[in-house]
């Protein structure tokens, strides 16, 4: 799962992936979702928040595990602290809790629309579209044509110009390519 937070004076950046590999079914998850926007979030903020060592205590020092709610709670206080915060959350459509994570996004944008930023990126997956299109009329649908021209540009690359390939036969590569252009699919963005 790619990861990264940085923060810019009074703005915080954090990025998650809602990793839909096999054996990644951790990554999928609102819980871990929120868990590593806390991690990311107070790496900028300059110390463990407060709020976040109780939490700690409250769950007998790590024993035990804190609800999503409680979670949450220590999210907001620590996004309390920046001016502005970015967050990018890729392949919505992979989490395994969809009615959560749309819920989560909800309040998450009713929460302060001029200090949150986000970005969503997600497969068209109707009930994903729905609900975004109802939270923000700022969307972007990236037609399939761009995005497997795009896919299709990089296998190419990838396949042709690195020498660990070389061994396959042109059969192989081609089969290869197709089945990563059938997957790559539209994608729905939202700002």
């Amino acid at each position: 799962m790619a990861r990264h937070c940085e923060t810019n004076r009074s703005s915080a950046f954090a990025y998650f992936f809602f990793d839909g590999r096999d054996g990644q079914k951790e990554s999928q998850t609102v819980g871990s979702l929120v868990r590593s926007l806390i991690a990311q979030f107070t790496a900028t903020y300059g110390g463990i928040p407060a709020t976040l060592a109780k939490l700690y205590q409250s769950c007998h020092d790590g024993r035990s595990q804190p609800s999503v709610q409680s979670l949450q709670s220590v999210l907001l206080t620590i996004l309390e602290s920046f001016d502005n915060v970015y967050i990018v959350l890729d392949a919505l459509d992979e989490c395994t809790e969809r009615k959560d994570i749309l819920k989560w996004i909800k309040e998450m944008t009713s929460w302060r629309k001029d200090k949150l930023h986000l970005l969503a990126t997600s497969r068209p997956e109707e009930d994903i579209a729905k609900h975004l299109r109802l939270l923000d009329s700022d969307h972007v649908y990236i037609k399939q044509g761009l995005i497997t021209r795009d896919v299709k540009r990089y296998v190419d690359h990838i396949l042709n110009g690195d020498d660990g390939f070389d061994r396959w036969n042109n059969e192989i590569k081609a089969n290869i390519k197709s089945k990563l252009l059938d997957s790559a699919g539209g994608m729905f963005v939202l700002f």
